[in-house]
């Protein structure tokens, strides 16, 4: 009796340590990629978007459609030309069979002829909002914000919007200086700060032709 005790016991030890150590139910990818897409703007979703595909768990069709989902993105809303190819044709290398590959296939047409037209215009002569339009438009931040910041130029309020939702323009917060420019004030620049102090290494990564000087 005693002998069969100690093994009941010993099972129960054993059950209760299994059910102490069990894993948290993995969240489906539908899931992940809903909530991925249903953040503030599109620059937030790209980078919820990266984090995802980030995991190497991931099957490869889940990899396909984030891929799909990214590209797709960055080829309109999330203005990144240049990251919509890479996405679109890693997309249709892995998983050409996919159900979205017919679209994405049209897709990367549309963001390959879109870089063919944008990245000459980089050697042209351009005001610096001209300038800004291209390069962020390719993908570029870092440099074209921190061009602007430190032009005392005030972007307009598209650029505005975009600057700010992508992190670089901020409230009372901010570190790097108000946002408004020479010139009369502009009304969507109000309260708004550069979030952080001009780099110095962005300005050695600037165009070497300077444009939108």
């Amino acid at each position: 009796m005693r002998s069969y005790r100690s093994c009941l016991a010993a099972l129960m030890l054993a059950a209760t340590a299994a059910c102490a150590s069990a894993p948290e139910p993995a969240i489906p990818f539908a899931d992940r990629l809903a909530a991925a897409e249903a953040v503030a703007n599109p620059y937030e979703t790209d980078a919820a978007l990266t984090a995802l595909l980030d995991d190497p768990k991931l099957k490869p069709a889940e990899r396909a459609e984030a891929l799909y989902r990214r590209g797709s993105l960055r080829r309109l809303a999330g203005d990144d030309r240049r990251g919509a190819v890479a996405d679109l044709e890693a997309m249709l290398a892995l998983a050409p069979e996919h159900q979205r590959a017919g679209q994405a296939q049209i897709e990367l047409d549309l963001a390959r002829s879109d870089l063919e037209a944008l990245e000459p215009r980089l050697g042209y002569m351009l005001t610096l909002p001209q300038w800004f339009d291209v390069s962020w438009t390719l993908g570029e931040r870092e440099v074209p914000a921190r061009r602007y910041q430190k032009a005392g130029i005030s972007p307009n309020e598209t650029q505005t919007r975009k600057l700010t939702d992508a992190g670089f323009l901020c409230g009372p917060d901010g570190a790097g200086g108000p946002a408004q420019g020479a010139g009369d004030p502009r009304d969507w620049l109000d309260g708004l700060i550069w979030c952080n102090p001009q780099p110095d290494q962005a300005e050695a990564e600037a165009d070497p032709a300077e444009a939108g000087s």
